[in-house]
């Protein structure tokens, strides 16, 4: 199903900005039998990142019926995914948002990527890639502007591994194409600091408010690969596919599996 303001068509406006500049944002929900999982925390980062673009005019309880009415067409799938945009709506030629104020909000939904069950219990493998990711003032938000995570997923298809390690223009990790990244130490928890770059994923909070609860201490920190190689445990995260433990990365071998397989118990994906 495919709703653009409420209406089932599957087209938009050449003029939208979405279309136009990548302005606007999105979140990608797991769905479970008709219900958005952890959809209150997707729910607060749309309107976060909303504001954060200054896009205006959403009319919030119209999105929220949008994303029940879908959510409810998936009552009989065991899994699905619910994809939920906000762009800033059309407007004239030209980068300024003068005069927009109807946005445009399209939920829709999607199969389940069946690999991700047997990622979760078989692991993957990672690489590092060459291909890295800006400083911005857009980081963390979830916005239109992609085409980093396009280069980024191009490149790990060329890798032969499941996915790949990005780092920022300094070096320091920050999350893999379509995932945030976790490794332990000890009994410490790590993960990259995102104010720079990055997306901070709905899951990641979940994850890290999980491991704190199960006495993993979590740091924000800005590291190189060389952290990933020295550490116990691997493992990458995202709102579809749950916690995925990482079994290689460049050519070592990880066989813990303690805190994802812990955090992973007490999850609803």
């Amino acid at each position: 199903m495919i709703l653009v303001n409420g209406q089932q068509v599957d087209t938009v406006a050449f003029s939208d900005r979405a279309f136009q500049y990548g302005d606007g944002v999105f979140t990608t929900v797991l769905v479970k039998n008709g219900r958005a999982c952890d959809w209150g925390r997707h729910k607060a980062r749309l309107e976060q990142n909303v504001s954060a673009l200054h896009i205006e005019g959403v009319d919030w309880s119209s999105l929220y019926q949008w994303v029940d009415t879908v959510a409810d067409s998936l009552k009989d799938t065991e899994r699905a995914i619910l994809k939920v945009i906000v762009s800033r709506g059309s407007g004239g030629r030209g980068y300024s948002a003068a005069g927009c104020n109807k946005p445009t909000v399209t939920v829709s939904s999607h199969p389940f990527p069946t690999q991700y069950l047997s990622w979760r219990e078989t692991g993957i493998s990672l690489s590092i890639l060459e291909q890295r990711i800006g400083q911005s003032p857009l980081a963390g938000l979830k916005h239109l502007n992609r085409l980093e995570q396009v280069l980024l997923k191009r490149e790990v298809e060329n890798c032969g591994t499941e996915d790949g390690v990005a780092c920022d223009m300094n070096g320091h990790v920050i999350e893999t194409s379509a995932s945030n990244i976790f490794w332990r130490i000890d009994q410490t928890l790590y993960t990259p600091l995102l104010t720079a770059s990055g997306v901070a994923g709905t899951m990641r909070a979940q994850v890290m408010a999980l491991a704190q609860a199960l006495g993993y201490p979590i740091k924000e920190v800005l590291e190189t690969p060389d952290s990933l190689l020295n550490a116990d445990e691997i493992f990458i995260t995202n709102a579809v596919m749950g916690v995925v433990p990482v079994h290689c990365l460049e050519g070592k071998n990880y066989r813990d599996f303690d805190a994802s397989s812990a955090i992973a118990l007490r999850l609803d994906v």
